[in-house]
């Protein structure tokens, strides 16, 4: 993800680096997509069977699930002799929060707030 640097010498998102973050923040909105990241955090490089486990859903429904997390970068895919496996990608998490969230997190004093 690209930046610019802001007035306030906070990095701030480019065009493309917009979209990525609306890629991110899309999928990080289902509850299913963030428990099978935290399962990926847990366990990385699970197949879909593992991963369907316990979520009462299809695997079709797991794997669409994991297409948009694929999507966002926020899942890497390998396809393996055994099977494909699914691996956790912590970077555009990283990259959300320093150029959209630590925006939001700096301490800044604020007249407003008194």
């Amino acid at each position: 993800m690209g930046a610019r640097v802001g007035v306030e010498g906070i990095p701030r998102p480019d065009d493309d680096a917009k979209r990525r973050l609306d890629l991110v923040f899309n999928a990080l909105a289902d509850p299913t997509r963030r428990a099978l990241l935290d399962r990926l955090l847990d366990r990385d490089g699970q197949r879909v069977s593992e991963l369907v486990a316990g979520f009462g859903i299809s695997r079709q429904a797991i794997s669409k699930h994991l297409d948009v997390l694929a999507t966002a970068d926020l899942v890497v895919v390998r396809r393996q002799p055994g099977g494909t496996r699914f691996f956790l990608n912590r970077m555009p998490m990283r990259q959300a929060q320093r150029l959209w969230i630590e925006r939001f997190t700096r301490v800044q004093p604020r007249i407003d707030c008194y």
